[in-house]
């Protein structure tokens, strides 16, 4: 019976193999072409609804969202024969829609071709490729959604992580791995001769080389003006060792500690102020070594870290704790040129869009005086105030032939002084009245050198070599090449630029990191893994976020997600002049906390994270929390209450009995939509939607009640 089993099987699959053209030639037919091919699933689920199939010719991408979806259950090592329609989808050929699906075997294996980086293009499109001795640039951060870089001896390439993927997450390995995964391409260009990346589908085509692992990512702490110390840890006991220099290319200089542990700490403390340096971290045990990614870090300056932020809308200066916010009104333009002024030897300008008189003004009068003027902008934006500059000073545009857009708004003045260096950051664009006068928005002005010597290496990445000759990059382009943490005159400040920092992951860290109050005023927030954050940071006993968003509405906004997990968010929708900012405030006025204010030009959107060219900043200061949060209360005591800060003083609710002896029930004359129990500690034991109360051991209990108008009310019970 098996024998007669075995040969219809193979009568079935010569059947179709006869219908079905190689891989290699349906590839070659005209878009439109409905093609029949057989051949093996390189993947499942883990990448969506999408499956990469190869027969040993090449390999195709197929898609199929229809009502049937007839590639549900197509599983990696799948045989299979699949009739469908040839597509261009940003660059991929794509069978979509699918007319035929039929599965033959199971079990099946391809072994991945063995190429350089270099090599991933059309010759290798959706095929399972492997590329040895990898090294992520981001070595020791986290696997978030979007694109990560990485190396293979002296050639770059990008994996890209999608939402719910496996690795989302987990620790992006610091030391060389092999790394496996679906040749494929996303890009916007026409023709579509870039974008290519990587596809890995779990933690197993991430394949550590050797032993000896770095298991933490490298940290930085105790920054001066001579030195600060690298931090990391080790799978086991090794050396202490690290080569740095000044040059990425030439890394001279060696310093070992020589003793043999898990948890490494090695000082820098005969270093220069205000310099980039470029650290390789490695222990070695044996025979073993384990190296980091090339690290760049900075010393502190000795400039004197003046911040000053700006606004330019009312403030409520009650909220001070001494220190009152500066409502500058229509005065933002006056303000940007009188810091132009002070520039001495160069200005480097990087803004997406502008069109004020008095700001073009400042520029014309840096060039005339001998400054060295320089100005990047988005070709998609008007910018009218560009053709009022002199003809001399340079402009390099980021074009429209990558997805996304330069949306920075930074200035730099004398990055090469130590007193006369500023750099101007926030979330105000230069558009007369609109962004510089209508529209609510923040400045910020910091006065120090470190700083502004990273912002010029981000900004001369885009520059290149100038308009005429060009080379610079933009977008995921660009790589993870500034340093990230700072000293500024005691003041500790975070910066990162996207799409390369992971600037999602900081933002994420800088919610998970919330004590007791966060608020946040935003333009845009699209990005689910964010309102994830928020929403589980609501949950915790004891936290209050209040939140402010302009575009409730636009696709993907996050603004129903949150009012619907209990989150105070206010809508900015309809109120005269756009709420523009992208701010995020933590803990102000908390004693003991760690108040902080997240600013830029960064709105909490995939766009933002993946594609288009920002900044954020991190400032922890008790200060300059306070001062934004005078903007925020401002703003929020104009604001209409939304139905998730409903008074529930007239509501009718008891827990019965309480005390419990195990087992309780809510009564209430409103519906319950949501119930969190938190121990009294303030630790979340457990989330429910029954009225039914079942406590596991004795002791107190906070029960918060979410109703479906989105009010809440919190009850203690004691269970014996």
């Amino acid at each position: 019976m098996t024998k007669i089993s075995f040969t219809i099987t193979c009568i079935i699959l010569l059947s179709f193999n006869s219908i079905s053209q190689d891989i290699f030639t349906a590839r070659s037919q005209t878009l439109g072409s409905s093609v029949t091919i057989t051949g093996i699933v390189t993947n499942g689920d883990e990448l969506g609804p999408i499956r990469y199939v190869e027969d040993g010719t090449a390999g195709i991408a197929i898609y199929d969202l229809s009502t049937n979806n007839l590639l549900n259950g197509a599983q990696r090592g799948d045989s299979i024969t699949i009739t469908g329609t040839l597509v261009d989808y940003n660059g991929l050929l794509e069978m979509n829609p699918i007319s035929s699906a039929i599965i033959h075997s199971s079990s099946n294996s391809i072994t991945p071709q063995t190429v350089t980086p270099i090599q991933i293009g059309e010759n290798t499109e959706s095929e399972l490729i492997q590329i040895d001795n990898v090294i992520f640039n981001n070595g020791g951060g986290l696997f978030t959604v979007g694109t990560h870089d990485f190396q293979s001896n002296g050639e770059a390439g990008k994996i890209y992580i999608r939402t719910g993927h496996p690795l989302a997450n987990s620790l992006i390995p610091m030391s060389p791995v092999t790394l496996v995964g679906l040749s494929s391409q996303y890009t916007f260009s026409v023709p579509a001769n870039d974008g290519y990346q990587i596809l890995p589908r779990d933690s197993a085509d991430v394949q550590p080389n050797g032993n000896l692992l770095i298991t933490s990512a490298i940290s930085q702490s105790n920054i001066s003006t001579i030195g600060f110390d690298l931090s990391w840890s080790t799978s086991d006991n090794a050396t202490t060792e690290c080569y740095y220099g000044t040059n990425p290319t030439n890394l001279s200089n060696h310093s070992t500690l020589g003793n043999y542990v898990t948890n490494h700490t090695i000082n820098f403390n005969n270093l220069s102020p205000a310099t980039v340096y470029y650290i390789q971290c490695f222990s070695v045990s044996g025979i073993d070594t384990a190296f980091s990614n090339i690290g760049v870090y900075i010393t502190s300056s000795n400039s004197s870290g003046k911040i000053r932020p700006y606004f330019n809308h009312s403030v409520d200066t009650s909220f001070s704790t001494g220190v009152n916010a500066q409502n500058i009104t229509t005065y933002f333009n006056d303000t940007i040129k009188a810091y132009m002024d002070l520039a001495q030897n160069t200005l480097d300008i990087c803004v997406y869009n502008a069109s004020d008189a008095t700001i073009a003004s400042a520029i014309n009068d840096a060039h005339n005086r001998g400054v060295q003027v320089r100005y990047i902008a988005d070709d998609d934006a008007s910018n009218l105030m560009l053709s009022s500059l002199d003809p001399n000073i340079p402009i390099v545009y980021r074009t429209s032939s990558t997805a996304g857009i330069m949306h920075n708004k930074f200035i730099i003045v004398d990055a090469g002084s130590v007193n006369n260096s500023w750099i101007l950051s926030g979330s105000t664009n230069w558009t007369n009245p609109s962004n510089l006068f209508n529209d609510y928005n923040n400045l910020i002005f910091i006065q120090d050198q470190s700083l502004a010597i990273a912002y010029t290496l981000e900004f001369e990445e885009m520059w290149g070599s100038g308009p005429s000759t060009g080379g610079g990059v933009f977008g995921y382009n660009k790589e993870d090449n500034t340093p990230h943490l700072f000293n500024v005159n005691g003041v500790e400040i975070e910066l990162y630029f996207s799409p390369t920092d992971q600037t999602t992951a900081k933002i994420i860290k800088f919610i998970d990191n919330v004590d007791y109050t966060m608020e946040f005023g935003l333009l845009s927030f699209t990005k689910n893994d964010i309102g994830d954050a928020v929403v589980n940071k609501e949950a915790e006993f004891g936290v209050n976020i209040r939140g402010i968003m302009e575009q409730e509405n636009i696709n993907g906004s996050e603004f129903d997600n949150l009012i619907n997990n209990g989150v105070n968010v206010k809508s900015h929708t309809g109120v005269t002049h756009q709420f523009h900012h992208k701010y995020a405030i933590a803990d102000a006025n908390i004693n003991g906390a760690n108040p902080s204010v997240l600013t830029g030009s960064h709105n909490w959107s995939a766009n933002a994270e993946n594609n288009s060219d920002e900044n954020t900043l991190i400032i922890h200061d008790a200060t300059i929390a306070n001062i934004y949060l005078q903007e925020f209360e401002k703003r929020w005591s104009e604001l209409t209450p939304t139905t998730a800060s409903i008074n529930n003083n007239n509501c009718k609710l008891d827990i019965f009995p309480n005390p419990s002896n195990g087992s309780s029930e809510i009564l209430s004359d409103k519906g319950l939509k949501q119930i969190y129990i938190y121990n009294i500690e303030g630790k979340l034991v457990k989330k429910q939607i029954s009225k039914l109360l079942h406590f596991d051991s004795a002791g107190t209990y906070f029960v918060k009640i979410l109703f479906i108008d989105n009010s809440s009310l919190i009850r203690k019970i004691v269970n014996r």
